[in-house]
């Protein structure tokens, strides 16, 4: 950029007129970020923990509790600074309700924490047994799914001291097993279970997980909420826009498995500049998370009208 562009677009930002901002996004389509569905797949650890939202990485320091937020704005002293925020919404933001002993059955169960197979490959647990353990499937018979039930793996049956547990994500619906072993098996006893008509109840703790929305309102009214992505030079063009336009912002990591790629931003609705960046950001196409975690309330609310 000429010394002459840069004067220029420092009078126009001086005006009101966020021009940096504007060529990053243009010169920076990286930024945008969406966020795609959870993909159908039998992998507990496909389904996004919206519950962990401002969550920090164990391995940060100094660490960071949820809702602690990293923020830039233009300090009393004329110097653009950085600043922290605790957000309390955060910490309310996810419900975890534990029934201790949850009644099901194996046909309930859509999928698992763990397996020797990578789970993210399969729709269906039949999928899983069809390709990767034919053999435990190879007689539809009540001695073969006596026998698949039998194996020492499957902890929920066999063990009285297991952690196995049940989860289920309102927005999300389905429950997965958390397991220390045996998914085979027991997805070829579930597989057998179906053609014979067989019922194989299980019990185990079941822990739901579900999104508050009263905390995301207060969120959502206090602040724009944005995805943007974090792409190394996309990302230092987007903070150094912000800080020529002399914005007030904050940012926080996404929860698992969404937490690398791209961030969440809030920029406070009290503060006219930020309004204009959540105006140019709305315009340009970016994620309002904001509206997609209302969009998963909506949801969960709808599930929990069906789920036992």
């Amino acid at each position: 950029m000429s010394f002459f562009q840069k004067a220029l677009d420092g009078i126009r930002e001086d005006l009101g007129h966020p021009a940096s901002l504007l060529r990053a996004l243009r010169d920076h389509p990286r930024l945008i970020a969406k966020i795609a569905a959870d993909p159908a797949s039998i992998a507990l650890y496909s389904v996004t923990r919206w519950e962990e939202l401002g969550d920090h990485a164990p391995t940060s320091w100094p660490r960071r509790e949820q809702g602690d937020l990293q923020g830039w704005r233009a300090g009393e002293n004329g110097r653009y600074e950085s600043f922290r925020a605790q957000r309390s919404e955060y910490a309310a933001l996810g419900v975890e309700r534990v029934s201790a002993e949850w009644l099901c059955d194996l046909s309930q169960v859509h999928g698992f924490s763990s397996s020797k197979s990578r789970l993210e490959d399969f729709a269906t647990t039949d999928q899983m047994v069809e390709r990767n353990s034919p053999e435990l499937i190879a007689e539809i018979s009540h001695e073969r799914l006596q026998a698949n039930l039998a194996h020492s793996e499957i902890r929920i049956l066999h063990d009285s001291d297991s952690s196995d547990h049940f989860v289920r994500r309102e927005w999300d619906g389905r429950v997965f097993l958390v397991n220390g072993g045996g998914s085979h098996h027991l997805a070829a006893a579930k597989y057998i279970a179906s053609r014979l008509g067989v019922r194989i109840p299980l019990k185990a703790p079941l822990h739901t997980h579900s999104l508050n929305a009263a905390a995301l309102a207060s969120l959502r009214g206090e602040f724009d909420m944005f995805v943007v992505g974090e792409e190394p030079f996309a990302w230092n063009a987007f903070t150094d826009a912000m800080e020529a336009y002399r914005a007030t912002w904050l940012w926080h990591p996404l929860p698992r498995p969404r937490d690398r790629g791209a961030r969440a931003v809030l920029l406070p609705k009290s503060v006219g500049r930020s309004r204009r960046v959540a105006d140019e950001l709305r315009g340009a196409g970016f994620e309002d998370l904001g509206a997609h975690l209302a969009g998963l309330i909506d949801r969960q609310a709808s599930l929990a009208r069906t789920s036992p």
